[in-house]
């Protein structure tokens, strides 16, 4: 295999996810979603650059590299301003299923992997980080879970918030902890 073959094999999960949700985005039609990814990607845009000040375009593309976490951080936005909490589950007013479900997809799974890397010891920082395509595919499997989920009831049960927060970083610590070695060797 080419290295310019595995590359584009290696990328295209993170730019059909980008791809995705820009589509998610615009069929929306939100406002409140619109809000909460363009901030969010200020934010990040600008944490990048406080980490990495010597690089002039980091702010620009270093966030479409590393898209779950920008996305992650919109949903936690979007979960903020438009969340309804009821013992049913969570509800985002003002937005459509599809998106809400996107949204909080993504904000469990950096919440997750945030809350479990120090029991999984450090392997799903380390998948977030080296992993970027696995993570993407995770985060697409992990919408259309909730998506899923959420449909009878138009909400998300907790129960469907719990296997968000858990599952996720558990297989990508596990896909870290023997892909991460076999990159380092191999690559």
């Amino acid at each position: 295999m080419t290295p310019s073959l595995s590359s584009l094999i290696l990328l295209s999960p993170l730019l059909l996810y980008v791809l995705h949700a820009l589509w998610r985005l615009i069929a929306s039609d939100s406002v409140t979603a619109v809000l909460a990814v363009v901030s969010a990607y200020v934010v990040s845009a600008v944490f990048f650059r406080l980490y990495l000040p010597s690089l002039a375009l980091v702010p620009v593309w270093l966030p479409l590299f590393y898209a779950y976490l920008w996305l992650g951080l919109a949903g936690a936005l979007a979960l903020l301003g438009c969340g309804e909490f009821r013992r049913s589950g969570v509800l985002l007013r003002g937005l459509s299923l599809k998106m809400g479900s996107y949204f909080l997809s993504q904000a469990c799974l950096l919440a997750g992997m945030l809350l479990l890397n120090p029991l999984l010891a450090g392997r799903p920082l380390q998948a977030l980080a080296t992993l970027p395509p696995f993570v993407a595919l995770t985060g697409y499997a992990l919408y259309r879970t909730l998506l899923a989920i959420s449909r009878p009831q138009q909400r998300t049960p907790w129960w469907g918030i719990l296997f968000a927060l858990l599952v996720p970083p558990l297989l990508l610590g596990w896909i870290a902890e023997i892909l991460v070695p076999l990159f380092l060797r191999y690559l």
